[in-house]
């Protein structure tokens, strides 16, 4: 979910600054996460999923060639723009201290909708590191996936996500639970698409942890899933010191 969509749901917004991109396996990213202070969310009401009415997207190189941007657009552009006109993809290429430790490449795409939605897919090409050793793998010369089977892959997996019916994707969908299981003791509805591993895993630790339960209903017309809760009512009790 968007900083946007956070406020508008749960009353709050969040600011996420990237200083500097790392990529495994060496690092060195720094990103910088500003909140306001939280005294109590609100419950939400949120299954109507809308219609994708623009899709927003930004690539990023690391110690690489900028072309390899230019490849991943134009690939998935390939794929959304026989469905949605309204399209913009812009670029972020990093060299020097603001590059990180490790060379590579990746792709972000997001779908707004007309109710206000956000559905997002990213993916990052990148060396991977052995973990017996500690080191780099022992193909780390190897060429990493070509860009263009990158971009065109994460557009169609944005269309799958689109195509389950969720207010947020299945990435978000533990945080999405976790928010209405924190809310004021109100009712909180949402609509996710097929429950994901983590979804589920999260489910079950509110239930152990907040004493909060969820009752999930299919919904056989979209394949998508509701679930209602009753917020634990936590609040924020702390003060600020002057």
């Amino acid at each position: 979910m968007s900083s946007v969509s956070f406020k508008a749901l749960f009353g709050k917004a969040l600011i996420l600054k990237t200083e500097s991109c790392g990529l495994p396996p060496n690092g060195g990213g720094q990103v910088i996460l500003s909140l306001s202070i939280v005294q109590s969310l609100t419950a939400v009401n949120w299954i109507d999923e809308g219609f994708v009415k623009r899709i927003r997207g930004d690539t990023f190189s690391n110690k690489v060639s900028d072309q390899f941007e230019n490849s991943m657009i134009t690939a998935a552009r390939g794929v959304i723009n026989k469905l949605v006109c309204d399209v913009s993809i812009s670029t972020d290429h990093r060299t020097g201290p603001l590059a990180g430790n490790s060379p590579g490449y990746g792709i972000l795409l997001v779908a707004e909708t007309t109710s206000g939605c956000y559905i997002s897919v990213d993916t990052v090409a990148s060396h991977g590191r052995n973990e017996d050793t500690s080191g780099l793998v022992d193909d780390v010369k190897k060429d990493l996936m070509p860009p263009e089977d990158i971009g065109k892959g994460i557009a169609n997996a944005l269309l799958e996500e689109i195509g389950q019916s969720g207010v947020v994707d299945s990435t978000y969908q533990g945080l999405l639970f976790l928010l209405c299981a924190l809310c004021p003791q109100d009712v909180s509805k949402v609509r996710v698409g097929k429950l994901s591993q983590d979804g589920v895993k999260t489910l079950r630790n509110i239930r152990d942890l907040l004493d909060v339960k969820f009752i999930i209903k299919p919904d056989p017309d979209t394949q998508s899933v509701i679930l209602k809760c009753v917020g634990c009512g936590m609040r924020n009790l702390s003060r600020k010191i002057s």
